[in-house]
This record gives structure tokens, sequence and C-alpha cells, in this order.
């Protein structure tokens, strides 16, 4: 396991992100009755789940 730190800095890059996170819990399926809709809460919950989505396309694409 590897941990990395990111800074972001720009407010309008936080605020991108925001908006990104927003959009994503919005296009969530509704859930079934009595469950409840597994939305992402935190801007650094959203960072963690894009750059892991995006190791592993890189792992499946270099073949890692």
């Amino acid at each position: 396991m590897e941990s990395y730190s990111i800074t972001i800095t720009d407010p309008a890059h936080v605020a991108g992100i925001a908006a990104a996170r927003a959009a994503y819990n919005a296009a969530l399926p509704e859930p079934a009755d009595g469950e409840t809709k597994p939305v992402i809460d935190t801007n650094e919950a959203y960072v963690q789940f894009v750059m892991s989505s995006a190791a592993e396309s890189y792992a499946k694409q270099y073949k890692a």
C-alpha cells in the first residue's frame, strides 16, 4: 500500500471537485425501499474515489 498527499489551493479547483461530487451523487440510482443512497459525503472521499478508479484503470491499461 502507498499513501499520497495532495494540496489544492485554488478555490475554483475546490469548487470543481465539489461540483463533480454533487453530480456523481445526483446520478446515483434511487435505492430500494428501506435502503439509503450511497453518496460520497466529502471532497476528500471523492478525490480518493476518483484516484482509486484511475489507479484501477492504469493497472488494466498497462497490464500491471
